[in-house]
């Protein structure tokens, strides 16, 4: 087929024609049973829940083996999850690579932006994909039916008929650009990973567990070392072998026809798939760099895992350690994990009964294994979780203990068997084990009301790697409420049998995870090293030629998609969009009035009404329908003053923690309180809300029948309880050995350069940051130990300040016409409190340092010894105000700027510049950024951002009127999925009523904007808002490096016309350890500053001395 014929036939598979449709999206679903068959397609399963409203078909192609799984049930999006079983037995990171490649071009669709300017027509996600250790699951979800079925063919040849090219080779996967270091944007993200704990743990227990031959074993990503050498051909050997239809499963959960769905696949991609097989199953294009057949005869076919070396179930003789170092300065902090083999998959009774041993044994403060290990004056780890992972045939049992002190290091595996033998020897107390049987049942159907049926599809992608091809394996699965029903009859014998066969008895393998200076100091040595003698052996010439390669190849993956292959797909109307109707009403303080938000908040108004009483609050309901209640109130920190900031940490930490008071006199401790709240409630939390900073947030989630238990806790809470001293001792003690874990995380310490450049003490999370915390923990220790007394003051001091009347905004989010009594039950049970006016909300705009209102020239370049890749955020001054009349040009300008395969992606990504690059505006604080995620230079990154700005804005670049058309789509589909959930909606409309003084409506008002901007308005955006952001008048830069690229970004910075700070971070802490004694002085490196340019040898030194 040649080119153009390609092209007109993809145009076809995409535009409406005249001609009859076969897809009948009005045939009745529910007529279909086992043994039916559309076209190929045989229903081999169909499974109607009792417990939900939902449907699941499953369905094989009985001529090509495809699979296809439809959950159906009622919601506004429509998910796909396009699963193929992806088994490699070395490292070169072939799965992980094809991953990225796939996107690039088709068969039918050969341009590397083809696939999103599809999907750019439709209100769709952004296509995405993941490549775990068994599959690798592509990802596409669509506010509606018409848009699901038009992009599904296309998505699929993109899967099993890539354009496989060298020039996406070389920007997606590995490159060497002109000054001789590696980049690629699989390569850079592996860069970020390789040398973390997690990877180094995980893939050493993996190599001790795994022999050769296993594909358990590999690094699916691909080591660093691997892909530098790995070659596209064996890219595409690699796809000839596994991505073949009978590997291939289409998971769609969503409200589609399933007649229309099977019918599409069908016609549009069982044809094509057997329309390109020649009898003897060879491809009949060969052109296209394809090897082999789409489809190899399965009487040779071994079905990864399954049928492979990976099937068997390893065996661990005797307990084995193995000690994995990581690069950290900080060598007093370790990491213990412990891997046991665990049931097979498809015993779901016993998984079942192991995820609630580990709720019992650790999932509050207060658990057994908590109380033994954690909540301690002198902690064994400041955390410990459990989790099994499915295998093939088996499952495996991970226990992990962090930030384990050295001493303890070598016994961990010790002291934890012998808590857990205390267990064994105490008994279970069946009452809790039946709370929490009873509460994790609740949460899982509060999951499944607010996902529905797509809760159910990470189950559905594991059967299809794992289990039985009838459906029988997916069926027991999903039995759910019979397992919850068979736990609550076991008896304390069939727990403690459990127990014991599962984490005593069997033998272990122990990982033990150590810090290592030196080898943070070794890996910066050996990459210098390696990459100085790479641009030796390339020379002047050789490193000339690479960069000529890596600009012929951005030129080739530049190459547009015809418009007009496209432009003729029609646009959905935004009146196609299903919105979750909310209803929404709030009290007046002091009257019975009750105000509604809008017409359809009448029955909502009226049935308040019906309970009618007075109260010195405002109450706010928002009504969906649902089984649950949620109340929140919302606190505000306006008034807390600077010096009391660093409690508000600790009375997050304290506050389910402490003696409660009951009104006969009756004292709550910790265990027992918590047992409570745990009998009546589903869930409940307290801490900072993340769209407020200065707002706490204190929500609690109950049966509907339970309001009254929320209303009651919520006062026993907030005013009759008291926080211990001894319980604020170990608290800071866990905090406190936590810190080191932080000081490693190059974007957390980003997020805290920028804090304390741009905002002042008045921002309360300021005094969270570690090196922050660092100052006052050793200080409030000492008081704890001379004072206690003064400390408790204070920390009462702070409720006493917040807890007041003005500072509360009460929501309650649910089923509010379910209940009897919505207002009065306030009344009888809540506080009684005087009447007064709220508070305003302390926005970040208030709290902002001179730099932070007015950003220009600075920037702060900080090299961090364990980071290996850069990241990069620069802020500029924005727009403030939740209702400027410039937010919807704004957001549309920064869409068509960072979109898939738009301006940002093609030139950042593309180019191998970085692993993301993306804009973010702020409207509380007033500031727009643009950051740059795992770049091999972030400085480079923001060069080319740069110039693509000043291109739009100066009209070298154009502004393409199908990019606008993108970006709207893309704006459109982003905000229907934020509002796609009961729950979700719900919030939307509180929030923007109540704190941004926006109408309930004003998803459907943004949406309604956003279509009408036009050209104009976005070029005046991205002048007036954006281009400032790249200028160094009117930004701040700040990057966190490794040390190795410090020099070179701050020069670039410094080149820009920024005044340069070069910070040398250390993640060692400034108290003694028994085996790293770390004086005060040490404090003072952790953030010193050295001018851009200055020789860091002699620093270097001195921090290494300590």
């Amino acid at each position: 087929m040649s080119i153009p014929e390609m092209l007109q036939e993809s145009h076809n598979l995409l535009v409406p024609s005249e001609k009859p449709k076969l897809i009948d999206v009005t045939f009745d679903d529910s007529t279909l049973r086992e043994g039916d068959h559309i076209g190929n397609f045989k229903l081999t399963k169909k499974i109607k829940l009792n417990y939900t409203d939902v449907v699941i078909t499953q369905w094989r192609s009985e001529e090509t083996g495809l699979k296809i799984v439809h959950v159906d049930y009622e919601g506004p999006i429509i998910n796909g999850y396009f699963a193929v079983a992806t088994e490699i037995f070395d490292d070169s990171g072939r799965p992980h690579t094809l991953e990225h490649l796939v996107f690039h071009g088709s068969r039918h669709h050969p341009y590397s932006d083809a696939l999103q300017r599809f999907t750019s027509r439709s209100f769709s996600s952004i296509p995405n994909a993941w490549t775990a250790q068994d599959s690798t699951v592509y990802t596409l979800s669509t506010a509606g039916q018409s848009s699901f079925l038009r992009l599904l063919p296309v998505y699929v040849d993109h899967i099993l008929n890539p354009r496989l090219t060298p020039a996406t080779f070389v920007t997606e996967v590995h490159h060497i650009n002109d000054e001789g270091n590696d980049a690629g944007v699989v390569y850079s993200e592996m860069q970020g990973r390789e040398n973390t704990i997690g990877d180094l743990v995980d893939l050493a227990y993996r190599r001790k567990l795994y022999g050769e031959g296993n594909g358990y074993r590999s690094e699916t990503g691909g080591l660093m070392e691997a892909l530098r050498i790995l070659k596209l051909e064996g890219i595409k050997d690699y796809h000839s072998t596994y991505y073949v239809p009978h590997n291939l499963c289409l998971v769609v959960t969503g409200h589609l026809s399933t007649h229309a769905l099977v019918t599409q696949v069908q016609t549009m991609i069982e044809g094509q798939v057997l329309s390109h097989i020649m009898p003897n199953g060879d491809s009949l294009d060969a052109s296209l760099g394809r090897n082999g057949s789409h489809i190899h005869s399965r009487d040779k076919w071994n079905r990864p895992f399954m049928e492979t070396e990976s099937a068997k179930v390893p065996s661990i003789p005797k307990n084995m350690e193995l000690y994995v170092e990581f690069p950290a300065k900080e060598e007093t902090l370790g990491q213990v994990t412990i891997i046991t083999v665990g049931p097979r998959p498809n015993d779901h009774l016993t998984l079942q009964a192991l995820s609630i041993l580990d709720d019992y044994l650790t999932g509050n403060i207060v658990a057994p294994l908590n109380k033994e290990l954690v909540d301690l004056p002198s902690p064994y780890c400041t955390s410990i979780s459990m989790d099994s992972v499915t295998r093939a045939t088996f499952t495996e049992l991970h226990v992990t203990m962090s930030d384990v002190p050295l001493r303890h290091l070598d016994r961990m595996e010790n002291i934890l068997r012998k808590s857990l033998k205390k267990v064994l020897k105490r008994g279970v107390d069946l009452s809790r084990m039946r709370t929490l049987i009873d509460r994790d049942e609740l949460m899982w159907r509060h999951g499944l009301e607010e996902l529905g049926g797509e809760a159910f599809s990470s189950g559905i992608l594991e059967d299809f790697i794992y289990g039985n091809h009838d459906g029988s394996d997916l069926e027991s699965s999903l039995q759910v409420p019979e397992y919850y029903e068979s736990l609550r009859a076991w008896t304390n014998a069939q727990w403690i049998e459990t127990l014991n066969q599962w984490m005593i008895k069997p033998n272990m393998l122990v990982v033990r995870g150590r810090p290592s200076a030196e080898m943070t100091q070794r890996l910066e040595e050996e990459e210098k090293a390696r990459v100085d003698a790479q641009v030796a052996s390339l020379g002047d010439e050789g490193l000339a030629q690479k960069a000529k390669v890596l600009e012929e190849a951005k030129a080739t993956n530049e190459e547009p998609m015809p418009d007009s292959l496209v432009q003729d797909i029609p646009v959905p109307s935004i009146d196609d969009i299903n919105w979750i109707k909310v209803q929404s009403a709030s009290t007046v303080i002091g009257s019975e009035d009750v105000q509604e938000s809008n017409e359809v908040s009448l029955g909502l108004k009226a049935h308040l009404e019906r309970d009618s009483c007075e109260l010195p609050y405002i109450l706010h309901f928002d009504h969906v329908p649902s089984q649950f209640i949620t109340v929140t109130i919302y606190i505000s920190l306006s008034e807390v003053p600077i010096e009391l900031k660093r409690y508000v940490n600790i009375l997050e930490m304290l506050f389910f923690t402490s003696v409660v008071t009951l009104d006969d006199g009756t004292q709550l401790e910790e265990d027992e309180l918590l047992h409570r709240l745990e009998r009546d409630l589903v869930s409940y939390e307290f801490g900072q809300c993340d769209e407020f900073p200065e707002l706490l947030c204190l929500a609690m989630t109950a049966e509907t029948a339970r309001y009254g238990n929320i209303i009651e806790w919520m006062r026993l809470l907030l005013w009759s309880s008291e926080e211990k001293i001894s319980k604020l001792k170990s608290r800071l003690a866990i905090l406190k050995q936590s810190i080191p874990e932080y000081l490693r995380n190059p974007q957390w310490t980003l997020q805290e350069i920028q804090s304390e450049l741009l905002f002042t003490d008045r921002l309360t999370r300021r005094q969270f940051f570690v090196r922050r915390m660092m100052e006052w923990l050793p200080e409030m220790e000492e008081r704890l130990k001379r004072n206690p007394k003064s400390v408790m003051a204070e920390l009462r001091t702070l409720r006493e300040t917040i807890f007041k009347p003005g500072g509360l905004t009460i929501s309650v989010l649910g089923d509010v016409i379910k209940l009897n009594k919505p207002r009065s039950t306030w009344k009888e049970k809540f506080q009684p409190l005087t009447e007064t006016t709220v508070q305003p909300i302390l926005l970040l705009n208030e709290t902002l340092s001179d730099l932070g209102r007015a950003p220009g020239k600075k920037a702060i370049v900080a090299s961090l010894a364990t980071a290996e890749s850069s990241f990069s955020n620069h802020l500029g001054t924005g727009i403030s105000g939740f209702t400027h009349s410039d937010i919807p040009a704004l957001l549309i300008a920064m869409d068509i700027l960072q979109g898939a395969e738009l301006y940002f992606w093609k030139r950042i990504r593309g180019a191998g510049l970085a692993y993301g690059a993306s804009l973010s505006l702020n409207v509380q604080s007033g500031h727009i950024s643009f950051g740059a995620y795992r770049s091999p230079n972030a400085a480079k990154a923001f060069e080319e951002a740069k110039a693509v700005v000043q291109g739009l804005v100066d009209r070298t670049i154009s502004l393409d009127p199908l990019k606008l058309e993108a970006a709207k789509n893309s704006h459109a589909y982003n905000l229907a999925e934020a509002c796609s959930t009961r729950s979700s909606m719900a919030d939307i409309v509180f929030v923007n009523r109540v704190f941004k003084g926006r109408p309930s409506s004003f998803a459907q008002e943004r949406l309604t904007a956003i279509r009408r901007i036009t050209e104009d308005e976005v070029l005046d955006a991205l002048k007036t808002y954006i281009l400032p952001l790249f200028q160094q008048e009117t930004s701040v830069a700040l990057v966190v490096c490794g040390p190795n690229q410090a020099e070179e970004i701050a020069r670039i910075l410094r080149d820009d016309g920024f005044d340069v700070e070069l910070r040398r971070l250390d993640d060692r802490v400034p108290w003694a350890a028994e085996e790293n004694k770390f004086s005060l002085k040490a404090l003072q490196m952790v953030t010193n500053v050295i001018s851009a340019g200055a020789s860091m040898v002699q620093r270097t030194q001195e921090i290494l001395r300590f």
